[in-house]
């Protein structure tokens, strides 16, 4: 039978998966606020990741609780540390989401089409991750990241490829955007690797 604190555990893991459900509205809102120019999609991204932000902080607390108040073994304080550290890189991952409703300029027409791709997955490696952390296999997840280096890469390959009409300072900012998504993507890889030190609580 379960105890107090692998339940408590188990509860908290469904809290990080929450945040991980906050983290990709609020990438996916924040994409389309930068595609259709919309400053009301925008406001509501950013709304989002401070919903992100007081989440983590409330899973950290939570996860410091666990530790407090009760005994645990070597392997459940690894899979409290491995919580910690979970909560802090969704928090930054909200953060992000941030960076990129906050990006300047419009979007030329023409790379739109990437640069929703390159959303899309970044949405897609979010929401494979909420599986991992409570238990599933998180199947794409993998898959879905490769997806956002390939989407990336085609930003950049299009910047390059062209005399940019806007002056450097709009194709720099487009590639900076991109790489907020890469950045995003990679914090999402790195939760999955750690997501086997959170075993026990899909049990």
């Amino acid at each position: 039978m379960p105890t107090a604190f692998q339940k408590e555990l188990v509860t908290l893991a469904h809290r990080l998966a929450d945040l991980g459900d906050l983290v990709s509205i609020a990438l996916e809102e924040a994409t389309r606020s930068v595609l259709e120019s919309d400053p009301t999609l925008g406001g509501r991204a950013r709304e989002q990741a401070a919903a992100v932000a007081a989440l983590g902080a409330a899973c950290e607390d939570q996860a410091c609780a666990l530790l407090a108040l009760h005994a645990p073994r070597e392997a459940e304080v690894k899979a409290v540390v491995a919580a910690v550290h979970t909560a802090a890189d969704l928090t930054r991952m909200g953060g992000l989401a941030q960076e990129v409703a906050e990006a300047r300029g419009r979007v030329p027409s023409e790379v739109r089409p990437a640069l929703e791709r390159l959303g899309g997955h970044a949405v897609a490696a979010a929401r494979a991750l909420r599986e991992v952390l409570v238990g599933g296999d998180g199947a794409g997840l993998g898959a879905a990241v490769a997806l956002v280096g390939v989407a990336e890469r085609e930003v950049g390959a299009w910047v390059d490829g062209r005399d940019w009409p806007r002056g450097a300072g709009g194709a720099v900012d487009l590639v900076l955007l991109a790489a907020v998504y890469g950045r995003f993507a990679g914090t999402t890889a790195g939760i999955g690797r750690r997501a086997a030190g959170f075993a026990p609580v899909g049990s």
